[in-house]
Order: structure tokens, then sequence, then C-alpha cells
């Protein structure tokens, strides 16, 4: 698809909008999630951060990086509730981001967001102060920023915001149990056996903090996606996606199982160099939210224009 090469635009450059702050010394704090208690100080952060192998975040305990409650920690430390862990990372430059923050819904009880990307929507991996909740921050310095959802960095696309704890729990308890529909779209590589198709594979974890399907992942869980192809042209499909569960990159790694990879996927399929157009997109939500029973949808990037034209969507509105 031409308008995912690096050359492809000569008159819009996706880089234009992306943002690289300067050289600094990143530190994590938070309070211990609730269901980390009784964790080893260790094995919560290969757990939670599993970005780095166990003797890298080893070191950094013994070496003293890590405190908790303002203490170093000895390895082998259960972790309690109410511990309070900060962790020093040094000194880092993050990647460049796209740190614009479009509101598409807004009323008293949360805030609907079309995400760019690339962007986390927490502090992960390289990334700090380039992500949502540290924008946010910025942006509203009177409220605290509560996601009660989050997508991959380099996803776009619908991310919900509560305003209030109350709006946080109920909004959580939606999406925890399995009463939210979501829709994603997706521009992958090849073109799909058939128009309309069911992937039901458990979803494990292989190698870090990367998933899979098949008898060698560990702590699988199930997954059930239905996909419609809507549009194909010069190899690339335009899919419809509706995951019935809610797995850690379910969507990229049932399309990488069906020989479907993402476009611009570094993960599951293959990074396209000088790119920071992603072909993963969270296109609708319904679900009940405090006010009552809500439709919302985001705006799809301009790079799924050609194969939004060919397909039903076409009538729909863009970026």
């Amino acid at each position: 698809m031409p308008s995912l090469t690096p050359s492809a635009s000569k008159t819009r450059n996706p880089m234009n909008r992306l943002h690289t702050p300067p050289p600094q010394e990143q530190i994590y704090a938070c309070h211990l999630p609730g269901r980390y208690i009784g964790y080893t100080v260790e094995a919560y952060f290969c757990d939670r951060f599993p970005y780095f192998e166990r003797e890298e975040w080893e070191r950094r305990i013994v070496t003293g990086r890590i405190t908790v409650n303002g203490l170093p920690v000895a390895l082998g430390t259960r972790l309690k509730e109410h511990d309070y862990i900060v962790t020093n990372m040094g000194v880092r430059t993050e990647p460049p981001a796209d740190r614009k923050l479009e509101v598409v819904y807004e009323d008293d009880h949360l805030r609907a967001f079309n995400k760019g990307a690339p962007l986390p929507v927490h502090p992960s991996g390289r990334y700090f102060l380039n992500s949502m909740t540290e924008l946010l921050r910025q942006r509203y310095p009177d409220e605290v920023p509560r996601p009660v959802q989050r997508l991959d960095a380099t996803t776009t696309g619908l991310v919900l915001f509560a305003k209030t704890r109350e709006a946080a729990y109920n909004l959580s308890q939606e999406f925890t149990r399995n009463r939210v529909h979501k829709e994603y779209l997706a521009l992958v590589a090849g073109e799909p056996q058939s128009p309309r198709f069911v992937v039901d594979l458990p979803v494990g974890k292989v190698v870090g903090s990367a998933r899979g399907v098949g008898p060698d992942i560990r702590n699988p869980k199930s997954a059930v996606t239905v996909f419609e192809c809507l549009a194909v042209k010069e190899g690339v499909s335009l899919i419809r996606a509706v995951p019935h569960t809610g797995r850690t990159n379910q969507i990229r790694v049932h399309l990488a199982s069906m020989g479907l990879p993402i476009l611009n996927d570094e993960v599951y399929g293959e990074k396209i160099e000088g790119s920071y157009e992603y072909g993963l997109h969270a296109y609708r939500l319904v679900f009940h939210g405090p006010g009552g029973a809500m439709e919302l949808t985001a705006p799809w990037p301009e790079h799924f224009s050609p194969l939004i034209e060919h397909s039903v969507l076409a009538g729909e509105t863009k970026v």
C-alpha cells in the first residue's frame, strides 16, 4: 500500500507531528497494585514490566535503584498492600511520539480520545513523558488521569479516561466483565481465504512480553476474535476485527497466526523503516456508561483511506 512506505507522500510527513523530549532522568513511582500483594519484588517487576529480563531487574534491585517505602530492598522480599515502589531508570532519551490529544467525546463522567501513534497510554518501556497519562497530567493538572482500558503504543483510536473514581470503577467493570462491544479496523498484508472468519485460539506468553498461539505458549488464556474483510487493494486487506475476549495483543496475534500480519507491526509482522503509520485502529465502542448507553467512534488515520474508499465504510467520517 503506497501510503505506508517512507517515500509515499511528499506533502504529508508523519514525523512532523512527533515529539522527542530531551534526555532526562526517569523515575517511576507507584503504590503496589492489589493483584501483586505477596509477590517477591523481582517477580513483580518481571510480570508487570517484562521489557527487561529477570537478570536485569535483579541487578537494578541489588544496586539500590529500586526502593520500597523509601528503603533499598533485598531480592526475595515479599510485597505488601500499600507498598510504595520507586524505580530510578537513569537518564534516557525517549522515542518520538504523536502527542496530540484529540477529544472525540466528553461529559461529566469521562473523556474519550482518538489516540495517535506511537504513544502508550501509561509510561512503559522506553516511554515516560511521551505517554497519555503524563500528557494529561500537564493538560488537566487538577485531575488524576484514570484510563479504563489501554491500547498498544502503535494502535490508534478510542481510549476512555474517567473523570471520577466512581466512573473509573463503573467503566472498568464494564470492560472486565466483557460487556463492551469493541470494533477495530486493521490493515494487513495479504488477503484472507474467506470474507468472514473466526479465530478461536488461546493466547499466551512466548518470549519476553510477546504473545502467541500454539502448544509452546505459557499461561494460555482463551481468546476469540471475529474478522470480516471489507476491502482488498494491491495485496493489502482492510479487516474489521471484533474481539470477544480481551487478551493482550489478541487481534495482532490472531491475524498473524492466519498469515495476515498487521502492517508495520514490528513484533508480529514487519517494521517499515522510517514509517510512523500503523495498521491497527480502535474504531468503535458500544457500552453502558455512567450516564446511560453509549456508542462512540474515532475517525481513522488518513493512511487507511485508500482501502476505506473501496469498503462499506466509504461514507463514514475520516481524519
